[in-house]
């Protein structure tokens, strides 16, 4: 067998292996073999896990990638960084970490697997009852790594763990009719919200409760820092994060001072577009429009409707831009209830392959007050179209592509896909979608946000920064306050998550730069 079959065998066979690993993720993407399960994130799981990357990392080092074509290569290289990524979150036991946790949590997941569990069939929503059926031992198995966590050191912020306890107490206090799963189940089936309600009520909630426990258990013995370099074993752990979501070997200081370059850049660019407002700075421009009530959405409703439009005309503009579309517009949703306090302003959860499901950009309508109308293009145009639903989608419909290479890049780091997604909110300026400079100085907040990540999770994490010094930060960028303070716990809550848009972001326009050298004048953007 010749290296190109060899690396086809191997990238099937860690495929296959990673689906029945993560049935969460195998759901997601539109694979329904493993609907009623949730994943073993206990010992035998972790070594399971431990066993088959290490294995396939093995194998790859046999294999000669050179002579590989594009896509083959592309697809070891996938695989070796999930598998890398992988090997170093078991060998750290970066999971302690996340087991208490208002973000990645298990309180998070409920809503996750209702946005993309099929309830449509007998069949479809026997499989999910099984799947929730299965908290129970999914809940004892995060209690036991919170116990270890508490054993060894290797806790959660307070910060962190506090938000945790009040997802947790939303949860168990919500009555069978309104529970999470309930989302995934249409609203006249009665038979089947029957059965998931009773499944809520039976074992679910009750678990719930156990871990709720669990938490107020381990709130005591939260870490009062922030910084996870100050846990044991942190500066590993950090290290290893920042290779896991930008999948570069970067230095922390290296990435604060990149986020210094680039907030002074775009502070620059801000004060401009506010003097063509005619105003002095940016500051007084934004505080002028949130004065004048114009910047305030009236209601959760006039954010979906105004979040619909701008999905509308850049998929209608997109034509003109793209020589290829997704399949299929995305749709728009909005955040639960019982979990927007704790999310971010907005998210996108990508499509299955064979289209049941179609993409869907989530936003967030928690603290109206707290909205900015103005800012709100920019975050659509990053997670809808242009951004994530253009990167991810085309990227799943590729059919003659391994499924490793289609599917595989949601695991291997983010920097790819978050990077476009901030580049798509420039691109969505050079594609006239911007209605005025009000949006456009939105955008370029955004923009500064991003780099003011960059200064802030190196911060926290590397030089001491408290929470406050960094809320101060977002703030200073155009980012609402209430906005800012869920940003910095969720940079608390997942160490160097927040440097992958700005990383990305940074490789995609130095690769634009050097197309637009090497064709000169017959560059043309448009294609």
């Amino acid at each position: 067998m010749n290296d190109a079959a060899r690396a086809q065998a191997l990238a099937d066979r860690f495929w296959e292996e990673l689906l029945e690993r993560e049935p969460v993720f195998a759901t997601a993407i539109g694979d329904e073999r493993y609907d009623d399960r949730l994943p073993d994130i206990g010992e035998e799981g972790r070594a399971l896990s431990e066993s088959r990357n290490r294995a396939a990392l093995d194998e790859l080092a046999t294999i000669d990638r050179e002579g590989l074509d594009i896509t083959l290569r592309t697809t070891m290289d996938i695989l070796e960084a999930i598998a890398t990524q992988t090997l170093a979150a078991v060998e750290l036991r970066t999971d302690r970490i996340y087991v208490a946790n208002h973000f990645v949590g298990p309180g998070v997941a409920l809503g996750d697997i209702a946005s993309i569990q099929r309830t449509d069939t007998p069949e479809h929503v026997e499989r999910y009852e099984r799947r929730l059926r299965a908290y129970p031992r999914y809940l004892e198995a995060s209690a036991e790594i919170a116990r270890e966590g508490i054993a060894t050191g290797v806790v959660s912020p307070r910060t962190v763990v506090e938000r945790a306890v009040a997802q947790v107490e939303r949860i168990v206090a919500m009555p069978a009719e309104e529970a999470p799963p309930l989302a995934a189940v249409a609203e006249d089936d009665a038979a089947a919200r029957d059965r998931i309600a009773g499944a809520w009520s039976d074992v679910v909630a009750p678990a719930f409760a156990r871990y709720l426990d669990v938490l107020r258990e381990y709130l005591p013995h939260a870490a009062e820092s922030n910084a996870v370099t100050d846990l044991p074993g942190g500066d590993a752990i950090y290290a290893a994060e920042i290779r896991s979501w930008t999948t570069l070997p970067l230095d922390p200081e290296e990435v604060h001072e990149l986020g210094n370059e680039r907030w002074d850049a775009i502070q620059t660019e801000r004060f401009e577009v506010a003097a063509r407002l005619g105003y002095n700075d940016p500051a007084e421009a934004t505080a002028d429009r949130k004065a004048s009530g114009k910047d305030t959405p009236a209601s959760a409703e006039a954010i979906v409707e105004l979040v619909e439009d701008q999905v509308r005309r850049s998929w209608d503009i997109a034509p003109r831009w793209f020589g290829r579309l997704p399949k299929a517009n995305c749709r728009v949703r909005e955040v639960e209830a019982y979990r927007a306090a704790d999310m971010a302003g907005a998210f996108y959860m990508p499509p299955t392959a064979d289209g049941q499901r179609p993409g869907t950009y989530y936003i967030n309508t928690h603290d109206l007050p707290g909205k900015a109308l103005h800012q709100i293009a920019a975050v659509t145009y990053h997670e809808a179209n242009p951004g994530h639903h253009f990167q991810i989608a085309l990227e799943m419909e590729f059919d003659e592509r391994p499924a490793l290479r289609r599917f595989g890049g949601l695991l291997a780091g983010s920097s790819f896909a978050e990077g476009w997604g901030l580049y798509s909110e420039r691109l969505a300026d050079e594609m006239g979608l911007y209605l005025d400079d009000w949006e456009r100085l939105g955008m370029l907040a955004g923009q500064a946000h991003r780099a003011a990540r960059l200064v802030t999770d190196t911060g926290i994490h590397a030089f001491g920064w408290s929470r406050q010094d960094s809320i101060e930060k977002l703030v200073a960028g155009g980012s609402p306050r209430g906005e800012s303070e869920t940003e910095v716990d969720r940079y608390i809550a997942l160490p160097a998550q927040a440097l992958a848009y700005m990383v990305g972001m940074v490789e995609i326009e130095d690769a634009r730069h050097r197309t637009e050298e090497k064709e000169g004048a017959a560059f043309d953007l448009k294609g």
